[in-house]
């Protein structure tokens, strides 16, 4: 079965290399970077199913990543990871267009359980595109 490319986005450097370590022994296509311009950058240059990001990061924030995120692509579901987990945060995070919050330490099950939910809905979504624009023809 095909994994989906994930993008994890930590500036906490041992907490992004145990997670990239932990999802591509997975089978897990992970790509980690430690700030948010360096998300965008990637996400300009790659294709992208998920991206995992926490909240705080050093220059663009968090928030601001989400938001860059879905202006780029709708389809991309986002996950946010967080130490300073608040119920504000967590609507403030959904309302800005994520899909799931997580908070720190991160439970790696519940993780790769939460990725291939949002990985099943997008290829739902896919193929329900797919039969839409074929019943067009």
């Amino acid at each position: 079965m095909i994994k989906p490319r994930v993008l994890l986005v930590d500036d906490d450097k041992n907490t992004l290399n145990g997670l990239v370590k932990l999802l591509t022994h997975d089978g897990y296509p992970v790509y980690g970077v430690l700030s948010g311009y360096e998300a965008l950058s990637l996400f300009s240059k790659k294709r992208f199913n998920i991206v995992i990001t926490d909240l705080k990061l050093p220059g663009l924030g968090g928030m601001s990543l989400i938001q860059e995120i879905k202006k780029r692509n709708i389809y991309v579901a986002i996950v946010v990871i967080t130490a300073y987990s608040s119920v504000k945060t967590a609507i403030e995070a959904i309302q800005c267009g994520a899909d799931e919050y997580l908070t720190k330490p991160i439970d790696i099950k519940e993780l790769e359980s939460v990725i291939e939910r949002l990985w099943k809905r997008q290829r739902l979504v896919s193929q329900n595109q797919l039969l839409k624009e074929g019943s067009k023809e």
